[in-house]
């Protein structure tokens, strides 16, 4: 990050020696939890990944960036970022991916798109590609350099997520220590440890989010990385496991009588609860899981967090921010 003309909400970034990244999203048509986070507690963020872009096998995208994020964030002197990603409302699908990493023409297509799709006030571009094969890995880079010396030219960062991988065996798809050398900031997504298509467990313990980080700063420079921090959990049962966002956890917990218990072992809580006859088991974030998390940024020397994702955290969440890293 030694570009002298970034345009200024890049600049505002680069200057900061610890960033709060906070991912906004909508799990459904009017969702405004995160616009109302922004609102509530823009004061302890630096950037707004904005889950905005869809990518299509022709390098065409879906979606479109949201207008009172943008300007919300704007406001309160968030950077913006306008995130692009392949996941097609049920799964990460590596099918748009396969296409464009295939053809250079389509390589040059997105990234000619993505010039088109920026907002003026945009500090630049965040992916969330998921899923990228190990067939893939070289074109991925490749891209990457194309896109990274384009976004540099018009004064804008190159910033990415990647998987939380503990070996070079575990989604060999991700070249660290290219992505490394040419990304301004990556997210590492320690979480969905366990996740809601497999059996229930951690949803971020944290003796693999350590491991995660010892293979990136292995690879990746330190000041560059992003610990993912979860802000949910997860309840498995028989029918579709779902997704609870920290803020409801209190109220599942009150009206099923449950009792909060805390594994050492993953330091993270979990509860279980009767449906009929039906168990229910949950593991989830709180507070002081996610304030345990925030010491890794010191321990580590990161550039910060990402938070997946903004509306789903409580008050004394923010609060926690604040005091742990002076936000």
């Amino acid at each position: 990050m030694n570009s002298n003309h970034w345009l200024l909400p890049a600049q505002a970034l680069v200057n900061k020696h610890l960033w709060v990244l906070g991912y906004s999203a909508e799990d459904y048509p009017g969702d405004t939890r995160s616009l109302e986070s922004i609102r509530q507690y823009g004061s302890h963020i630096d950037t707004v990944a904005d889950f905005a872009f869809q990518i299509q096998e022709d390098a065409s995208f879906n979606g479109n960036v949201n207008g009172s994020i943008l300007q919300d964030a704007q406001r309160r002197s968030i950077s913006p970022l306008i995130l692009y990603h392949n996941f097609n409302g049920r799964t990460f699908d590596p099918q748009p991916l396969r296409s464009i990493l295939a053809s250079t023409a389509l390589q040059r297509r997105f990234i000619r798109n993505v010039l088109e799709s920026l907002p003026p006030a945009a500090a630049g571009v965040h992916l969330d590609f998921e899923r990228v094969e190990a067939a893939y890995r070289v074109p991925y880079v490749t891209l990457l350099e194309s896109l990274r010396a384009t976004l540099h030219a018009e004064g804008r960062l190159l910033t990415l997520a990647v998987p939380a991988k503990r070996s070079e065996w575990e989604a060999p798809g991700y070249d660290f220590a290219s992505i490394g050398r040419l990304c301004d900031a990556v997210t590492i997504m320690t979480y969905d440890e366990h996740y809601s298509g497999g059996s229930p467990g951690s949803v971020a313990g944290l003796p693999w989010m350590t491991q995660a980080l010892d293979y990136a700063t292995s690879l990746i420079p330190r000041r560059k990385i992003l610990v993912g921090i979860p802000i949910y959990g997860y309840d498995w049962a028989t029918q579709p496991t779902r997704m609870i966002p920290m803020r409801d956890i209190p109220a599942l917990v009150r009206e099923t009588g449950a009792r909060v218990l805390w594994s050492d072992s993953a330091v993270e809580p979990y509860f279980y609860y009767w449906r009929g006859r039906e168990r229910h088991t949950v593991w989830f974030e709180n507070e002081l899981a996610a304030k345990i998390r925030f010491g890794l940024v010191k321990s580590y020397r990161l550039r910060g967090i990402a938070i997946w994702r903004l509306g789903y955290e409580t008050p004394r969440f923010w609060q926690d921010v604040s005091s742990k890293l002076g936000k």
